[in-house]
């Protein structure tokens, strides 16, 4: 309980009663036991009298003339919501004691009264609003605290995007170090690629995966000797084993980076067949990654419509037609109905 009269001092009540003695016996007493206060005969002189001095609780009384106590109340509580109410009342009706605390009173008394314990019920009901403005105030803190936190980790997480970016970057210029044509042919593969896949309708994040795991299907060839990668001739079965690793090296290089986990999986399927014919592991339609179907459809067709050391580059015409003889077989059917799709809108 609050008791000293130091700290009540400090404490406005506002007393409101169309009985005049009613709100001189309470001003007094309440006075006396060193609390500051303000009096009012009705409500609208009561919200005026709030609108100029804040007020920690308000006694009201229930039966006033034009605006009754509790229509002040909610009009209290509408605008001044920290302030604690204590209802007065002649008539001690259970059904008006209910509504008054369905509105929001904390207590309610009843005439004639012991000032004691209105006392009491004053203090109880002021200790429970520094219980609520102290809930209050902890909630705002914790508030302010998340904010700070989540601007934290926003700032971080723009730092780790862009470590992130310059990473791919670094990646990127490597693979053109070592082979310009497979960094070119690389971007636009993620070209083709990214078109599926919106074609697809598949979510944005997923759709960023697939763009990456695109741009870096061939970084693995950085293992891979420049002797077979640009041998005009047929390749042995010796160096057809060498190349197929790059998916593998691939995967080993870029593990490391938490953040590419989707897009080592995309990679490392990328030269699975959709009948289960391809590498390294022989899966099968559903059982590989929707990304790395999606690639392997845009790798071929770019492959085959590029030059290479070993062939010429074939025209787009004849590549789509043998794109098409290997749906079911080589190729995701529904991943290169939607390939068709965007390219002849491209």
């Amino acid at each position: 309980m609050v008791t000293d009269n130091e700290d009540r001092a400090d404490i406005h009540i506002l007393v409101v009663d169309d009985e005049r003695p009613v709100n001189a016996i309470l001003e007094r007493y309440l006075t006396q036991m060193g609390y500051s206060c303000v009096t009012a005969e009705s409500g609208p002189e009561a919200l005026e009298k709030l609108s100029q001095q804040p007020c920690a609780l308000a006694l009201c009384d229930i039966r006033m003339p034009g605006m009754d106590g509790l229509e002040l109340l909610q009009r209290i509580k509408e605008f001044h919501d920290e302030i604690a109410v204590i209802m007065v009342t002649a008539v001690d009706n259970r059904e008006v004691a209910v509504e008054a605390m369905k509105y929001g009173a904390y207590d309610y008394i009843t005439k004639p009264f012991h000032l004691e314990d209105v006392l009491i019920s004053v203090e109880r009901a002021l200790e429970n609003r520094q219980l609520l403005l102290e809930k209050k105030e902890y909630q705002r803190n914790l508030e302010r605290k998340v904010e700070e936190r989540t601007r934290e980790l926003a700032q971080t997480n723009e730092e780790m995007q862009r470590l992130f970016i310059s990473t791919i970057e670094s990646i990127v210029l490597t693979l053109h170090a070592k082979d310009e044509y497979t960094e070119d042919h690389s971007r636009r593969v993620s070209t083709h690629a990214t078109a599926i896949a919106k074609r697809l309708s598949l979510p944005g994040e997923e759709v960023e995966n697939i763009r990456l795991a695109a741009l870096l299907h061939d970084i693995g060839k950085v293992g891979t000797k420049e002797s077979v990668l640009d041998k005009p001739g047929k390749l042995t079965a010796e160096e057809v084993s060498h190349i197929r690793s790059h998916p593998l090296v691939a995967a080993s290089i870029l593990e490391p980076i938490a953040a590419l986990k989707d897009v080592v999986t995309y990679i490392k399927h990328v030269h699975e067949d959709y009948d289960g014919s391809g590498y390294p592991d022989g899966l099968k339609g559903g059982e590989i990654p929707l990304g790395s179907r999606i690639i392997t459809v845009a790798d071929v067709f770019d492959a085959m419509t590029s030059a290479r050391p070993y062939r010429p580059a074939l025209d787009a015409e004849t590549v789509l037609d043998h794109l098409r003889e290997e749906a079911g077989k080589q190729f995701d059917p529904l991943v290169l109905e939607a390939f068709l799709k965007a390219y002849s809108e491209s």
